[in-house]
């Protein structure tokens, strides 16, 4: 259901920019899409607060990878459980990525 963000994060390299498109997509379509938009509020904070950390900043690739890996962690989280009927499933996966974002900042 939202593994189109990892297409766009891809497209466009992985790179700064690239969270701010997806950032900006999932805005715009939590707007279209009430019945994701918890969801897709989550994917737009997560990408939101790695442009906040990394804008204009000097970043090591490790870096990047990492907190790629924890956005398409949850990008995957969230899409598996909307992927199925069940409306338990998508709760934990919307409380364990908003756990997660509330934990520590990108």
């Amino acid at each position: 259901m939202f593994s189109d963000f990892h297409d766009l994060l891809e497209k466009n390299g992985g790179s700064v920019r690239a969270y701010e498109i997806c950032a900006r997509t999932a805005r715009n379509r939590a707007v279209d899409e009430p019945e994701n938009s918890t969801a897709l509020f989550l994917i737009a904070m997560a990408a939101q607060r790695f442009v906040d950390s990394f804008d204009d900043q000097p970043i090591s690739v490790n870096e990047v990878a990492k907190e790629g890996e924890k956005i398409g962690g949850y990008i995957t989280n969230l899409s598996d459980a909307y992927n199925q009927p069940d409306p338990e499933l998508k709760i934990a996966a919307l409380n364990v990525v908003a756990s997660s974002l509330s934990q520590k900042r990108v």
